[in-house]
């Protein structure tokens, strides 16, 4: 069996994994394919629209997307188009260069499909982002759509965000998956030590090349179009000067504790 190890990035939308796909793709030996579980779907249902302008471009560019996409038909379902992503990945000599394969789907349905098939070769990064912040990025997405949000759709993101990482861990912990966490903040904040951890856990032996992603990302946010030309670093300071977040931060047993435990430190 091919021994590529595959880099599984579990946590929530909104919450930097685009980032980090790209980041880690910056590694020589490491190629990021992107949300490559909800493309799977979207290649199913034959429904492309769910594809934006630059994703189709990449779609006909990229011979792994072009032929998913065109081989859609071929496959049971979403599940069997998920697994024959990686099985081309694994035995195309197009890929044979790199060992680790960064994966931003961040389902937790994706990973349980590729653990199930691969095993020990899929190592899990719960990516966390701090509540306040997931909380702001994810209203003015919704705002983007024209969406109302009120007092309850806070409350909602907020549980949403307590309830999937604690089911992400239950899941990891109780069958003993190869796994460690990292934070967007503290990536962005104290980038050296995060480095360190990623090159530690991973096992990285050269260096980050910012002007030079292996990235074929699909569906990731929009700042993928400027990563390929120069990848760069910033933190997202927006929850720092507003208050949507104050009033669940308040209420919610145990939430400070959670961010802060899970965020805020290694």
């Amino acid at each position: 069996m091919n021994k590529k190890k595959i880099v599984y990035i579990l946590g929530l939308g909104h919450s930097g994994s685009t980032l980090i796909e790209y980041y880690l793709s910056s590694y020589k030996n490491c190629i990021g394919i992107g949300e490559a579980f909800k493309a799977s779907f979207a290649f199913q249902e034959g429904n492309l629209d769910k594809f934006s302008e630059y994703d189709l471009e990449r779609i006909e560019k990229v011979p792994l997307w072009n032929k998913m996409a065109k081989s859609a038909k071929e496959h049971e379902n979403a599940e069997k188009q998920y697994l024959a992503i990686y099985d081309y990945i694994l035995h195309s000599d197009e890929f044979s260069k790199y060992d680790l394969i960064i994966d931003s789907s961040k389902k937790l349905a994706g990973y349980k499909i590729l653990s199930e098939h691969y095993g020990d070769q899929v190592y899990a990064i719960i990516l966390y982002k701090d509540v306040r912040s997931w909380v702001i990025s994810s209203i003015d997405t919704m705002k983007r759509k024209n969406r109302k949000v009120g007092l309850k759709t806070k409350y909602k993101l907020t549980t949403k965000w307590m309830r999937d990482y604690y089911l992400i861990n239950r899941y990891l912990n109780n069958n003993n998956k190869q796994h460690f966490k990292i934070s967007y903040d503290l990536f962005c904040l104290d980038y050296e030590n995060v480095k360190n951890l990623f090159k530690k856990k991973l096992e990285l032996n050269s260096e980050p090349d910012f002007l030079n992603t292996n990235s074929i990302n699909l569906i990731g946010n929009r700042m993928k179009k400027k990563a390929d030309i120069k990848l760069e670093i910033k933190y997202d300071y927006r929850w720092a000067s507003r208050r949507e977040w104050l009033l669940p931060w308040l209420l919610y047993p145990g939430l400070k504790t959670m961010n802060k435990n899970n965020v805020w430190r290694y």
